[in-house]
């Protein structure tokens, strides 16, 4: 799969300042491992990683690793999405850098505003452990919307590959 890395350095953010009161987070503990797995599948992330296969096993020492937080996404307290910030030491020592993975939505959320929301609060989330820049990896064929909703608050493309 072809993939566009966009990175956004800590000077170069612009948070959405509108709050979207309906829209919660909870980051997710290995007790809750199969609803890890159910809005992993559900924003369709495995497009950049097959966990599909991964054993209840995995997804508990997945969710345990201290380099992931995983995010669960609620919506009026239904479950909307899910997003999760990594830590590799190896980027974190270099560059300071922290990834974004899984940032997505159920299609019944989508165009409310709540993306935009949601990538501020994962960015706030991943600046605060320290990291001067946050990348994300996307898919090429991301949508001209999207891609405005990551340049709006200040990523820009690094590289399409």
């Amino acid at each position: 799969m072809a993939v566009t890395r966009l990175e956004l350095k800590r000077h170069q953010f612009f948070p959405r300042l509108f709050a979207h009161e309906s829209m919660t987070t909870k980051r997710l503990s290995a007790t809750a491992h199969r609803f890890a797995a159910f809005l992993w599948q559900g924003v369709g992330a495995n497009q950049d990683e097959d966990r599909s296969g991964w054993s209840a096993l995995q997804w508990q020492n997945y969710l345990t690793d201290p380099r992931c937080e995983f995010y669960a996404v609620f919506c009026d307290d239904e479950p909307a999405g899910c997003c999760e910030i990594v830590s590799q030491p190896k980027l974190m020592r270099a560059s300071g850098s922290v990834r974004i993975k899984a940032l997505g939505l159920f299609p019944e959320y989508a165009g409310e505003g709540l993306g935009s929301a949601l990538l501020t609060r994962m960015v706030e989330k991943a600046l605060a452990t320290g990291a001067h820049s946050v990348t994300v990896r996307t898919s090429t064929e991301l949508s001209r919307d999207a891609l405005q909703m990551f340049r709006s608050q200040g990523f820009r493309v690094l590289s399409d590959a």
